[in-house]
């Protein structure tokens, strides 16, 4: 959001905009840096990324084996961190949107991740069940991908949340014993004594200056508490949320903080009054929220909505801005053009609608696909628009006429689930429910043989930000990173990784702090990628 450091004066409580494309929950949410994209990761098991400005989608989707529910981005932006349900951290490439790199360590569910501020050490919490034996923190070494020392015990129950303050010395912790405890983030040794709640901690992050740390709740509160202060009670407790809170985080200056609940809500509030009224709640949507999308200049976001609607939010005032967008089914695929003029979605309908985003008039449909789009991906020059449908199909679109570009892409025999283009826009990689990764000549279509052969449905596939590696995950509750060109390289299986399918969960939070160490690792080998910006919002 712009002009952060300014208070709301207008509280009407509606969304500025509403991004989607998630097929579950939106656990957390990170810029890259620069703040022209975002990363989401999500209980549909996967981690995208997103262009701020269009709204839409950019490349292929990372696929997990299961809820994604930790996501770090290393200081550089080369790479994504991610854990979940599968019990492992992967590592991404932020172009290619490749694994790389897979981490596992953890005997428990993996609920978040935050890096130090040097990129020097990563930490993750871990658990299986309540009161279970991993109800555990671990720092890892990026460089190695180890572990470092013994677990950091203390908690009683799972371990939900982390924070690291932004001198990197601190690290928080908010878990299901109602308690949030900090550690020296060096040594592992408890800092006591921890700071007790009511009820089950879900989310915490420090202030940006440290002072200050922020916690959610099952009680449906936000409470701020006096970090220097472990002995003393909140300084104010916040209620208005109708669910629990699930993702705090301070925006940029510290004043304000934005919470994230169960009850389908947004709300803002300001942290230096201490009344505990939100400044704003954004909300309207009467369905999941699939995607998010900044419009150019940050003051107005798009969301898209299993509601059937796409709307535009003023980002401070929290109002929705004109009439919603509506089309004739739940809407996955949100993209946004470079100029920031024109929305597009696609969905259920089984059409992708182009929509004025002044006059929130559709302007254009394009039609094509016999069922439903799931997802739509911009060329890199913004010349072609992809798209991906459940009839098999993959369609290249000319923006400027709105019409499909020769016949679709056949070759996949089930729903085409996820799209990537390479870095230097040459190839395009699918997923699909054949249980195959398919590559496809960008400008002619032509497939280029032969697929990638996987054990079960593929729901996600990525390009490395140097096209050398294209990393592909799906139901088979695998991770594999392939070598390209892998037609001409018996070495073309370079990593499988494993992990579990599990029922998700919907506890997360937001960090504040740059959490960017996590990924440092895997970001060394492309040092000329600009750094991320790090700050998860939700």
């Amino acid at each position: 959001m712009s002009n952060t450091s300014q208070k709301s004066t207008d509280l009407t409580a509606k969304p500025l905009t509403t991004i989607s494309g998630h097929e579950r929950y939106i656990r957390r949410v990170a810029y890259l840096p620069g703040g022209e994209r975002v990363v989401t990761c999500s209980s549909d098991h996967t981690i995208r990324i997103w262009d701020v400005e269009k709204g839409e989608q950019e490349g292929a989707s990372m696929v997990h084996e299961g809820a994604v529910q930790g996501l770090a981005v290393t200081r550089d932006g080369k790479r994504i961190l991610g854990g979940g349900w599968d019990k492992k951290i992967r590592v991404w490439d932020v172009e290619t949107h490749e694994q790389v790199e897979e981490w596992a360590d953890h005997t428990g569910y993996i609920h978040c991740i935050a890096l130090s501020p040097d990129d020097q050490l990563a930490a993750s919490d871990g658990s299986q069940l309540l009161a279970s034996s991993d109800d555990t923190i671990r720092c890892w070494d990026p460089e190695t991908g180890e572990s470092i020392g013994e677990p950091w015990t203390g908690h009683t129950n799972i371990v939900y949340s982390l924070s690291l303050s932004p001198d990197g010395t601190k690290l928080a912790s908010g878990s299901g014993d109602n308690t949030i405890r900090f550690w020296d983030s060096r040594s592992g040794d408890p800092i006591e004594p921890p700071l007790q709640h009511e009820r089950a901690v879900y989310a915490i992050t420090f202030s940006p200056s440290g002072e200050f740390v922020a916690s959610g709740a099952y009680d449906r509160k936000l409470s701020i508490w006096r970090s220097a202060d472990l002995a003393a009670k909140p300084l104010t407790t916040m209620s208005g949320h109708e669910g629990y809170v699930r993702r705090v985080a301070y925006l940029p200056g510290g004043e304000r903080v934005v919470t994230r609940s169960l009850d389908r809500t947004i709300r803002i509030w300001d942290s230096t009054d201490l009344t505990a009224k939100p400044l704003t709640t954004i909300s309207g949507h009467e369905s999941y929220i699939w995607r998010v999308a900044y419009l150019p200049g940050g003051e107005r976001v798009v969301t898209c909505s299993s509601d059937e609607t796409i709307r535009i939010w003023d980002a401070e005032k929290g109002e929705q801005e004109g009439t919603s967008m509506v089309h004739e089914g739940a809407v996955h695929g949100l993209a946004v053009t470079r100029d920031g003029k024109r929305i597009l979605g696609g969905g259920r309908d089984k059409k992708i609608r182009v929509w004025d985003v002044e006059t929130h008039e559709q302007v254009e449909e394009w039609a094509g696909h016999e069922k439903q789009v799931q997802c739509v991906l911009w060329s890199h020059d913004g010349s072609q628009l992809f798209s991906a449908s459940s009839d098999r199909t993959i369609r290249c679109w000319d923006p400027e006429t709105g019409e499909s570009i020769g016949e679709p892409w056949i070759g996949h025999t089930y729903a085409v689930y996820s799209l990537s283009l390479s870095p230097d826009g040459t190839k395009v990689a699918s997923g699909s429910g054949d249980y195959t990764v398919r590559f496809w000549d960008s400008r002619s279509g032509d497939p280029i043989e032969p697929p990638l052969q996987h054990e079960r449905a593929v729901y996600a596939v990525t390009f490395s930000p140097s096209g050398e590696f294209v990393a592909s995950g799906g139901y088979h509750q695998k991770v594999f990173i392939w070598r390209v060109p892998w037609w001409n390289d018996s070495q073309k299986q370079v990593i499988i990784m494993l992990s579990t399918y599990l029922p998700t969960l919907f506890l997360t939070t937001f960090l504040a702090v740059d959490t960017s160490f996590l990924a440092r690792r895997a970001s060394s080998a492309n040092p000329s990628h600009t750094p991320p910006d790090n700050r998860l919002l939700f």
